[in-house]
Formats: C-alpha cells, sequence, structure tokens
C-alpha cells in the first residue's frame, strides 16, 4: 500500500520536473557539489548570496546519495537536466521513506486500518505528494519531522530529542516550537525525565550546531550559523514580512483547507471518537496558533502539521469503513459514500491544481525550448542572459545544457544597454511584443519562441470540463539578428587571411629563386 506515495510523488516529479525561486539555494548547490566538488570558488552561492545564509547540511546528504547515479549519468553524457531529476527523486524517497515510517508508528497505535487509510489520504491530496521533491528548507527538515513524530509516538526519547535537535538547529529554527512542545508535555507527563532530557539535549545541541558551524563556515568562507541568522532576520528583525504579510487565522483558514483538501470535513470526527488523536492535534494546533503570530506566512511552513491532520481524517475513514455492516446500515452507508467521495473530490482538487503548476514554470520551459532550437550549435560561442522573471520560475545550472555556452543571469541591467545588447540570446520576461521592455530589440533581435505561463483558472459551465487553465504569454527568446551575417565576415577574414599568407609565400620562394641565380652569376664572373 505504502508504495502508492513513492508512485505519486514521482508523478508529481515528472510532470513538473523545474523548480522555482525558493528552492533555488539548495538546487544550486546540490549541482555545484556533483559538478565542482572542491572548487568553491564556481559555487552559485558566492554570486547569488541571497537574503540570508542557507546550510550546505541538506545538499550534502542528497548529493551524497545521489553520487553514484550522478556519475553513471555523466559517464553516459546524459544532459544535467536528469541529473536535476535524480536528486530530486532521491530526495522524494527520503521524504516519503520518513512518511512511510510514520505511518508504521502509527499503524502500531490505531491498527493497520488507519494506517492504510491514512496512505489513500495523503496520496489523494495535492500539497504534501506536490513538495515531497522540492529541495526548499522545509522539505529537508521534514524527513526530520517524522521522525521525531515517530519517535514521541513510540516512547523514543533519544531519537526524538536528536532529530529534533537537527530540524531546529540546521534546517528550520521555527520547529523549536512545535518539537518543543511535545517535548514539554513528555516533561510534564514525567514519561521523560528532566536531567536525562537535559542530557541527551545538551549533547545532540553541541554536536549539531558544532557540525553546522564548520561545514556551513568552509562553505561561505566565513565563521556563521546558517539558521540562527534566518532565525534573527525572520523574528527579531521581523524582515520576512517584505516579503508580504497575512491576517492572524490564515493558517487556519486558507493554508490547511488546501493542504488537507476535502478531509478537513472529516477531521472533527476523529478527534471526538478518538482521545489518542487529540494528544496528537493538540501540539499540532498549538504550534500554528503560536507560529500564527508572524504576519508572513506561507503553506510550506506548515506542512508538518498535515499528516497529523490526515491521522484524525484516517481515523474517521477506518470507523466508518470497520462499521459498514453493522446495524443501522443505512447511515453507515451514507457515511461510506462520503468518506469515498471526498476522496475522489481530493483527487479532482489535485488534478486542477496540477495541471495549473506544470505551467507555472515558464523559465524552465524557455531554457528547454532555447537548447532544442539551438541543439546543433551547442557547441558555438554563444552568451544567453536570464531576466528575473526566467530565473526566478525554472531556470538553475541543471538546464545550462552547454559547455560552451555562457550564460548569465545579472540584475539591474537597463532593457536595450550595450551590455545586453553583447549577448547572442537574451530571455527576457514579457507579455507582448510592443511592451517598453521589448522595444529596445525590435530592430536588433529576432524572436525564437515565446513560451506561455499559467495566468488564471477560468470556469465555463457549458464546457466539459467546466474548469480550464488559461496561459498567457510571459517570456520571449530573442536572438540577435546579426549573428550569421558575423560568423560570414569572420571566414571571409580568415579566407583573405589565408590568401595573404599565400601570397607572401609565393614571394618569398621568388626571392629565393632570384638570390640562388644572382649568386650563380656571381660565381661564374669570378671564373
Amino acid at each position: 500500500m505504502d508504495k502508492i506515495l513513492y508512485v505519486v510523488s514521482a508523478t508529481h516529479l515528472i510532470l513538473c520536473p523545474f523548480t522555482k525561486v525558493e528552492e533555488s539555494f539548495n538546487m544550486q548547490a546540490m549541482h555545484d557539489i556533483l559538478y565542482y566538488k572542491t572548487n568553491l570558488s564556481q559555487y552559485d552561492h558566492l554570486e547569488f548570496p541571497g537574503v540570508v545564509p542557507r546550510t550546505f547540511l541538506g545538499p550534502l546528504f542528497i548529493s551524497m546519495l545521489s553520487f553514484p547515479f550522478a556519475s553513471v549519468l555523466h559517464y553516459l553524457q546524459f544532459n544535467k537536466m536528469i541529473s536535476q531529476l535524480l536528486v530530486r527523486a532521491v530526495l522524494s524517497i527520503v521524504v516519503v521513506t520518513s512518511i512511510k515510517y510514520f505511518v508504521k508508528s502509527i499503524a502500531k497505535v490505531f491498527g493497520n486500518g488507519v494506517g492504510n487509510w491514512f496512505i489513500i489520504l495523503t496520496a489523494s491530496q495535492y500539497h504534501l505528494m506536490f513538495y515531497s521533491s522540492r529541495p526548499l528548507p522545509n522539505i529537508m527538515a521534514f524527513p526530520l519531522v517524522m521522525v521525531a513524530l515517530s519517535s514521541w509516538i513510540r516512547g523514543k526519547h533519544t531519537l526524538l530529542i536528536w532529530s529534533s535537535a537537527i530540524a531546529v538547529l540546521i534546517f528550520r529554527s521555527e520547529l523549536v516550537i512545535y518539537l518543543g512542545i511535545i517535548i514539554l508535555m513528555e516533561l510534564l507527563y514525567k514519561r521523560l525525565k528532566l536531567f536525562r532530557g537535559l542530557k541527551i539535549g545538551f549533547l545532540a545541541a553541541t554536536t549539531v550546531l558544532s557540525a553546522s558551524i564548520i561545514i556551513d563556515s568552509i562553505f561561505w568562507g566565513r565563521p556563521l550559523w546558517p539558521e540562527g541568522e534566518v532565525l534573527w532576520f525572520n523574528t527579531v528583525l521581523n524582515r520576512s514580512s517584505e516579503w508580504g504579510t497575512t491576517p492572524f487565522l490564515w493558517y487556519f483558514y486558507s493554508a490547511i483547507p488546501r493542504g488537507v483538501a476535502f478531509s478537513i470535513l472529516l477531521i472533527p470526527f476523529g478527534v471526538i471518537n478518538d482521545v489518542r488523536v487529540t494528544r496528537l492535534i493538540i501540539p499540532t494546533l498549538m504550534f500554528v496558533l503560536i507560529y500564527s503570530i508572524l504576519p508572513h506566512k506561507e503553506l510550506r511552513f506548515i506542512i508538518y502539521v498535515f499528516p497529523v491532520l490526515n491521522v484524525s481524517a484516517a481515523t474517521c475513514c477506518n470507523r466508518v469503513w470497520r462499521t459498514r455492516f453493522r446495524p443501522k446500515g443505512f447511515k453507515n452507508l451514507i457515511a461510506l459514500v462520503f468518506c469515498v467521495c471526498h476522496i475522489i473530490a481530493n483527487l479532482a482538487f489535485t488534478v486542477i491544481l496540477l495541471s495549473a503548476a506544470i505551467k507555472n514554470y515558464p523559465g524552465g520551459h524557455a531554457m528547454t525550448v532555447l537548447h532544442t532550437f539551438e541543439y546543433n550549435h551547442l557547441d558555438a560561442n554563444y552568451s544567453i542572459h536570464i531576466d528575473n522573471l526566467a530565473a526566478q520560475t525554472g531556470v538553475t545550472r541543471f538546464t545550462q545544457l552547454s559547455d560552451h555556452w555562457m550564460y548569465s543571469k545579472k540584475e539591474n541591467l537597463k532593457p536595450g544597454c550595450e551590455e545586453l545588447m553583447s549577448f547572442t540570446h537574451l530571455i527576457v520576461g514579457s507579455s507582448s511584443r510592443d511592451n517598453e521592455e521589448m522595444l529596445h530589440y525590435r530592430n536588433t533581435h529576432g524572436v525564437m519562441s515565446t513560451v506561455p505561463g499559467f495566468s488564471h483558472i477560468s470556469f465555463n459551465y457549458n464546457t466539459f470540463p467546466p474548469l480550464k487553465i488559461k496561459t498567457k504569454t510571459q517570456i520571449f527568446l530573442l536572438k540577435k539578428k546579426n549573428i550569421k551575417s558575423g560568423v560570414k565576415q569572420n571566414i571571409k577574414k580568415i579566407v583573405e587571411e589565408f590568401k595573404n599568407e599565400q601570397d607572401s609565400e609565393k614571394k618569398i620562394d621568388l626571392n629565393l629563386d632570384l638570390l640562388d641565380k644572382s649568386t650563380k652569376r656571381n660565381k661564374i664572373s669570378k671564373k
């Protein structure tokens, strides 16, 4: 049954092979570790460090697991885009395996029926499966949270504390709220002794913090604790609010309903019917409530709570399934039909969101189109400038397929400036050829292709399906018009130089012949 999760995660990966700007650091870091290894001067983070530094420990771990397969791909001369799919697939396997471990823990407490329903519910929902292969800091921390929750359920306090320390001190410091509440509950109910908890916690914190500081300081070229700087930036300085703010209860009325989809309707029944579910839900809701104080909110920030909420829904479904043949069968039948129909509704919701997501990476698709069009010139001396929109919507170093081309993501260049005009190809974010940013290239560049991106979802009850994904042009691929003529001019110059060299050689030969004849005449005259 648990193999379903691997298949669903792989489906999301294949249909959406590109990544966005939030995943950029980890994706570029994995590329650089695999391809540049110890040559840190070539690493992307030195040119584009981002707002705050991030840890290299996550990318190092995934790269180490991927390295044998990446080496085979490199030996067989597969392009680097396959390697991007590889590292994401490895991350997906790690994430899904941690969910599988959590399911086993749930099955031990609630039974195999609840475990099976949990898998079905999780597979039918969109966000967790979609994010499972995406190298976000939250997803790097996700397997550790699953291990910590499983350890809590199984009463393995040493593993609980160690996994919590790694998750909090290396990847996501806000998890100290969630996992800290769980550990405090264990201390309160005296399932964990205070002295033992402090002893294990001190050892774990010291080891993990030392590893992060030592390794990350090497990669960043200065002493630092990355997650400490992130914590200072987000909480003390509250700079994260510069990326937008949402109301206090946004997680409850927007993020969670989207995360668990129609399963949210069953969660209250699971809490009511089983006190063990209530014990799981309390720290989860407390975490979301406390974390809501920060004004900047994103769904991925609380993605760890979806599995716990699914346990409640799965408990409800399992109860209905077990009582389907008992007296009062009509009520049970209605409940069973509702459970089945809500899964179908989850799948429909997933299809809609996935269809939109496929169209939401125009930058990645632009790179694919560019390399397809110029497939026969991958060894040419081309230079490509990638603008901000493309860089944020799918372009990574893995998508830069030619070793001979020069790729640039240099920012703050004015449209039409001399530096931009020096590039042979431009990837420009624009919705129309007549927009201001495109007018500068009307006489100098030709349009190779346009790349559409997601615009909105339309509804028309007269068509089937009534919902349709609408796109609009978002990126233009431009090529300098005088590239071919420039090449011809260079060829003419080479031919002329070659002719001149031949003429000069002939002149030298003639001069040598004349010299020989003159010397012979001198000898004869002397005689």
